[in-house]
């Protein structure tokens, strides 16, 4: 749950979806509207601030930060690169050896199906 959540918030970040300065709900409200543990939502928080996404400040609550002067294609990127983890980690996680990934993006790249 905790990786799903960071990756989501991270690429409505990075897409600009969530916008800089946008207010977001508390860690107690966020546990409560997903029905999850407030310690998943901390950690998804903690490591959001880590990466500069967001910021919290005390007693205000925690607020989406503008991306590093990052361009569109550097935040394109980032989003790309973080898709491929993603992708390549379900890959291992199925016992697939890198060249079986590898086939799959080339695949994907040709734009064929399966």
């Amino acid at each position: 749950m905790a990786k799903q959540l960071r990756e989501q918030l991270r690429q409505l970040i990075l897409s600009g979806r969530l916008p800089h300065g946008l207010k977001l709900p508390s860690i107690r409200q966020l546990a409560g509207q997903l029905s999850c543990n407030q310690v998943i939502i901390r950690r998804v928080y903690l490591e959001l601030e880590q990466e500069g996404l967001i910021v919290p400040r005390r007693g205000v609550g925690t607020f989406v930060c503008r991306p590093q002067e990052c361009t569109v294609r550097e935040r394109s990127e980032q989003l790309l690169y973080h898709a491929f983890r993603e992708a390549a980690e379900i890959g291992r996680n199925s016992d697939f050896s890198a060249e079986e990934i590898q086939a799959v993006l080339q695949k994907v790249l040709a734009g064929s199906q399966r």
